[in-house]
């Protein structure tokens, strides 16, 4: 009996920006726990969203390095779960409508080309951060909201 063996993998990159994905709290590391957030990244009621466009801007240069096809149309959705880190319990993502899809990297194996096929290139925000100390968890959320490429 053949097998085909097919391998995917799916790669997060935290994009460099100075501020989150849909607020403009700051994204410096290593400041004070829960110093670096806001209505917005907390999910209070009534915050409303505003794409990062240099988040954009630095998504879409990642697409088209992969040799991606650029969307005419892109949306979010919320992608609901509960972790203690997620303070909206949902994430802003890209599912159906992405930024960019069709992809491929070119790289040799040895001295073979190889083509690695891309699906996509999506655009979503980051959860938070769990400590664990003996009997008991701390959360800080200065990295919800950070703009993340899938």
């Amino acid at each position: 009996m053949k097998y085909d063996v097919y391998i995917g993998l799916e790669v997060h990159l935290q994009l460099s920006t100075k501020t989150k994905a849909f607020c403009s709290c700051s994204t410096i590391f290593g400041e004070s726990p829960n110093s670096q957030t806001c209505p917005i990244c907390l999910g209070f009621p009534g915050a409303l969203p505003v794409l990062n466009k240099e988040a954009l801007k630095s998504a879409v240069k990642v697409a088209l390095a992969l040799n991606c096809s650029i969307a005419e149309e892109m949306k979010f959705d919320r992608k609901n779960y509960y972790y203690p880190d997620l303070p909206k319990n949902f994430q802003i993502s890209q599912y159906d409508k992405p930024l960019s899809y069709n992809g491929h990297l070119d790289i040799k194996v040895g001295s073979a080309p190889k083509r690695i096929r891309i699906r996509r290139v999506h655009m979503e925000e980051d959860a938070g951060k769990l400590f664990h100390k003996d009997e008991y968890s701390l959360v800080d959320y200065d990295r919800s909201g950070t703009a993340l490429l899938e």
